[in-house]
């Protein structure tokens, strides 16, 4: 199931148009490797007015089966008191190389989180993490022209396919706005990207193993103790040979 949440975003960005929707995607590492992706997305009281106009409800409006279907766990859309309404997707993995397929099901080759890729490395005392990527909302748009279905239909009907595609695009760069949050072992980091540009996720963190940095120090002071042990019994030793 691929680009499926980012579609679902981009549908709730067309229904609300001129209104405002937030996404915070988080990238959450445990120690062990494993952790989850979650995307939470929340509409104001206008996009929700917008999007339920005529009668229709916001869980009919935006279908979340495929998400359930593809691995993910899907929050009930939840109303504020004020009107707006929030949901909470969230996908697990096991290891840090599952992310990387994540994001690939996520975005499919032309997403706007890109090349997303995680990495740990073990050293005798460190572990390394790396996440590397990019998130490019540039290239996010309305896409019309690129549905040849629809954009047969909307010719038969003479529209400007060109014009209504850049009113769309602009419409979804003023109501979407993204936050990426990586948290990784040793510390966090917190991505604003503007509409219609390119940021680099690129984070890294090293964090120390304490246990074996005691049992590495432990080690070298015995090491120590037993050379300085050895070496004093020796001159001892010595001694006692040389005397009268």
């Amino acid at each position: 199931m691929r680009r499926v949440v980012v579609l679902v975003v981009l549908v709730l960005c067309l229904l609300v148009a001129g209104c405002k929707v937030d996404t915070t995607v988080t990238i959450a590492v445990r120690d062990n490797g494993s952790g989850f992706v979650r995307i939470n997305v929340a509409l104001d009281a206008e996009a929700v007015q917008n999007a339920e106009a005529g009668g229709g409800k916001l869980e009919d409006r935006v279908r979340l089966g495929d998400l359930q279907t593809a691995g993910w766990k899907v929050s009930p859309w939840k109303r504020a008191p004020d009107g707006s309404e929030a949901l909470s997707l969230r996908k697990n993995f096991a290891d840090t190389g599952d992310v990387k397929p994540i994001f690939q099901e996520l975005n499919g080759k032309n997403g706007p989180l890109r090349g997303v890729t995680l990495e740990r490395d073990h050293s005798v005392v460190f572990t390394r993490y790396k996440l590397t990527g990019v998130a490019d909302l540039s290239q996010v748009t309305a896409g019309i022209a690129a549905d040849p279905e629809l954009a047969a239909q909307l010719s038969g009907q003479r529209v400007d396919l060109t014009k209504i595609d850049q009113q769309l695009t602009q419409e979804i760069h003023d109501a979407f706005h993204v936050r990426i949050r990586i948290d990784l072992p040793g510390g966090a980091k917190t991505l604003t990207p503007e509409p219609g540009k390119q940021v680099s996720l690129s984070t890294s963190t090293t964090q120390v193993d304490t246990t074996r940095a005691l049992l590495l120090l432990a080690a070298v002071v015995l090491g120590i103790l037993g050379i300085v042990v050895f070496v004093r019994g020796e001159l001892r030793r010595r001694r006692r040979r040389y005397q009268p």
